[in-house]
């Protein structure tokens, strides 16, 4: 992985990640504002209409405490909101499950992903969506028994101390602050 990392950025990601992940179990989510503001501000969630925040936060308070797959998630926003929302739907999966990871632009390109195109039918970029984000997750699984990988955690925690972060997650952070 080559690039420049910005480790501010890094820091505050942080921060407010673990922000989310501790009011997540203290809170109903779908009517905390405050919760909604950070998770907006750190997942980049802007200029939605006010249907897609309502389903986003009634899905996820409805969820936090099950297994939700990442196919369910994209159904379920599709039904909602008539749009596929790859990305959106597996920062709701990461949230409630910290060891999946976030499909982002930024983490396709750093390894190597395209996301599906739009003139596919809906099945047809519901499982391309499906395949690719299984791709990622073999992707983290392989990448996270690496020499490489094992450098990158021990620079964060080097850089961010002692955190509660999955494995994945300080890599999935750091891949979300490294521009090549």
């Amino acid at each position: 992985m080559s690039g420049t990392t910005n480790w501010e950025k890094v820091r505050e990601g942080v921060i407010k990640y673990t922000h989310i992940m501790n009011r997540l179990h203290q809170t109903d989510v779908s009517a905390d504002r405050e919760f909604q503001k950070t998770f907006n501000h750190f997942y980049r969630i802007r200029q939605k209409k006010q249907a897609f925040y309502k389903a986003l936060y009634d899905y996820l308070e409805k969820n936090k405490n099950k297994s939700v797959t990442f196919e369910q998630t994209l159904n379920y926003f599709y039904d909602q909101v008539g749009s596929l929302e790859a990305s959106f739907s597996s920062k709701v999966v990461a949230t409630i499950n910290p060891d999946m990871p976030v499909w982002d632009s930024v983490v396709l390109k750093n390894i190597g992903l395209r996301p599906p195109p739009y003139y596919k039918s809906y099945p047809e970029r519901i499982k391309m969506a499906t395949d690719i984000y299984n791709k990622i997750i073999t992707w983290y699984t392989d990448f996270l028994t690496t020499e490489e990988a094992k450098r990158m955690k021990r620079i964060f925690e080097e850089k961010m101390g002692h955190t509660t972060l999955t494995p994945l997650k300080k890599i999935d952070l750091v891949l979300w602050q490294t521009r090549t």
